[in-house]
This record gives structure tokens, sequence and C-alpha cells, in this order.
């Protein structure tokens, strides 16, 4: 278990409220030669190590490759090797810059905060330092939405958060906190989104903790079906904030209903496969599996069982909340919601919003029992300020 959860206690009330950086590997499973970087807008300071040793304006770009054990970097007028770190620092807050590894067919991408450029392996590895709020922001644009009111945005803002800071040091190992892949959360841009930026601002530092003051796992799904599932459904443990729930809101989600049509010997020579052995003598209508007004886990013949989850994992179906019926052959499956139906459902969040609930109000209808505190009052605050004062010359 991450040791964040284990650990988490209140701290005094004296801090000063302030966003954190958080140290994120981009271009993680690229694992580039080399980078080119466009400062897009501001000045920032080139330190060789902690040595200062260039200055680059907005419009100003420069090369940085791995030769043998040396990293090179060049501009238009100099070019140095070091065997160092190479930082390059933003003076001042409103500062961008665009990176693009060697060899890259796709776009350009543009950060916020600063970065660092160290060897790794037989490779490079860029990690961005950067401000929490800004990199919520922009893996909220990254799973792409949607347009939502700012009150669902902030809801997000605040699992988001909470999720960053459960996974804080997940690659401590490796030099950073985060990755930009699935592993972590898809970090591909930042922001440009006026309204998930405020959104993020405007819940500075707030995230979800369960009532021992753990941070709590702000898992989410696209709709519910109506019922979400209890964690121990999917993930096989049980955890306090992810329970069962009726939502009503899931029925006008445009991912409410599916349908499927399979036949009725495969679905039958799929259950004997999985070791259902009984599945052989059994008729055709006795192997369906009905789902009404709340979700099951499993499949049950006799003694033996099959998880629904895996059933929906096997097949590739929208969600594990479906029903079956026979005719003439043909088993018709009609499913409700999409995803894994734990916690957060993003479309009913949606239309709570829109329906004028606010952000905590959401967070509090699908996680249960769960509190809204501030990140200055957790231990993980002091751990991060003293990353912070490690890295920035």
């Amino acid at each position: 278990m991450n040791k964040l959860l284990t650990t988490l206690v209140l701290f005094g009330t004296s801090f000063t409220m302030i966003s954190q950086e958080i140290a994120v590997a981009i271009f993680y499973e690229r694992k580039p030669q080399g980078v080119t970087i466009t400062v897009q807008k501001g000045t920032y300071l080139v330190y060789n190590d902690y040595q200062l040793v260039d200055t680059l304006l907005a419009g100003n770009n420069i090369s940085i490759v791995r030769e043998s054990d040396y990293l090179v970097y060049r501009n238009r007028t100099k070019a140095w090797a070091s065997d160092k770190d190479i930082r390059i620092i933003n003076s001042g807050n409103e500062a961008a810059f665009f990176i693009n590894y060697s060899g890259s067919v796709e776009p350009a991408r543009s950060y916020d905060g600063w970065i660092k450029i160290k060897k790794h392996d037989y490779s490079i590895l860029p990690i961005n330092y950067v401000d929490i709020d800004s990199y919520v922001a922009a893996t909220i644009e990254g799973l792409g939405t949607g347009m939502a009111s700012e009150e669902f945005f902030k809801a997000q803002a605040v699992m988001y958060r909470t999720f960053a800071l459960i996974n804080y040091g997940k690659h401590s190992s490796e030099g950073f906190d985060l990755c930009d892949g699935s592993h972590c959360q898809l970090y591909k841009n930042k922001s440009t989104n006026r309204v998930i930026i405020n959104a993020a601002k405007k819940t500075t530092n707030l995230v979800m903790v369960d009532k021992y003051k753990n941070l709590v796992n702000p898992v989410f799904h696209t709709n519910s079906g109506g019922y979400t599932a209890p964690s121990e459904y999917v993930y096989g443990n049980s955890e306090s904030h992810l329970v069962a729930i009726k939502d009503s809101f899931a029925v006008q989600g445009s991912n409410y209903k599916w349908k499927t049509l399979i036949p009725a010997a495969e679905w039958q020579a799929y259950l004997i496969k999985k070791g259902i052995k009984s599945a052989a003598q059994k008729l055709h209508k006795q192997l369906l599996i009905v789902q009404k007004d709340e979700r099951l886990n499993e499949f049950i013949i006799g003694n033996e069982s099959l998880s629904l989850n895996t059933i929906k994992t096997d097949w590739g179906w929208k969600s594990s909340y479906f029903s079956m019926t026979l005719d003439k052959g043909v088993i018709t499956v009609e499913g409700k919601g999409s995803g894994s139906g734990v916690g957060m459902s993003i479309e009913s969040a949606k239309i709570m919003a829109t329906k004028g609930s606010k952000y905590d109000v959401i967070l509090k209808f699908f996680y249960k029992d769960i509190l809204i505190t501030n990140l200055n009052h957790l231990n993980i605050y002091s751990e991060m300020l003293q990353n912070a004062k490690k890295e920035k010359p």
C-alpha cells in the first residue's frame, strides 16, 4: 500500500497556502536521444546543474542531445557538453515553452513551469516541474470531457489533484514523481481552457480524505447505468468511500444503454472454457445472466462462479451491468452504463452540475463519507516543500 495512505496526518494550520510543484517525466515511454525546446513566452535561465550559463527569451530555441555520457547543449551561438543535469528555469510565473523529441512526427507540446534534462539509461529524460494546479488543469483537458460547467470541472480538479498526490513519488527511484503516460495520468499539453484553469485555481490545494485523513482513491467511469458498483466487484478489495449507490442522473447520459447479440452456443462454449463445467449440461436458457435493479458481482451456477467484470473484459462489452434474453438460439445482451461503474460517473456529474449542484455536493454523492481538506494540512506538504528546495537553484 502507498506509504501516503498510511502516514497522512494533520499538521498545524500555520502554513501559508501556496500551490506546490510536482515533477512529471515527459516523453517517458519514447526514451528520446534528444529534445528541442522553444520559449513560448517569458524568460528562462539555463543552468549547468546549479551554475547559470545562458538566458533564453521568447522565440529562442535550443537543442539538448545525448552523446555518450554527456548532454550536449546547442543554441545559435554556442554549444557545450555537460555530464550533469541541465535545468531550464522560468524567471517569473508567466512563462511557457514548447518541446519535442528528436525524430518525432508529433506536434510539439507546450508546458508551463520549468524543465530539467537528465541522462536516463541510454537516453535522456525531460522532467517538467509544474505547479499542481497547472498539472491538474492539463490532465482534465487532456481527457477531453468536452464543454461543461465550472462546478463540474472543480469537482474534477479536486479528484485529479487527489489522484496525483496518492501517486506522488510513484517514480521516486527514477528521480521524478509522475510520468506523462496512462501509467500515471495523461499529460500531453498545458491547459488552454479558461474554465478548466479557473476551476483548478478556485480549488487550489483541495483534496479528498477519509475520516482518518488518508487520501482516498478517486476512481471514476463514464456512466454508471443507474447503479454504481462497490470497489470489491472490480478491484477485489473493499474501500469505504467506493460503495454501491443509486445514480438517477445516469439515464440522461449518452452512454446509458447499449446492446449486442451473441450466439447462444458460443456463449455456452465460453462458459465451459472459463471453467464452468456444469454449463455443458445446461440448456441455453439456464445460462442467461439477469441484472435488474442492482448490480451483481458474479454469475453463479451451483458451486461454480465467474466474475461479471471478467466477462465484460473478455467480450469487450461497455460495462458489467447487463441482462440477457434468448430467442431462436441468439442471446440479446442489453447493457447499461460504460466503464467499471466504480466511483464517480462522469456523465452524471456533468448533469448534476448543470442542475445546480456544487462541486463538493457532487463529490460527496459519489464518494461516501469523505472530507474535502486543504493540502497544507497534510504531511505530504512538507515533503513537497523539501523536494522543491533540493531541485531549484
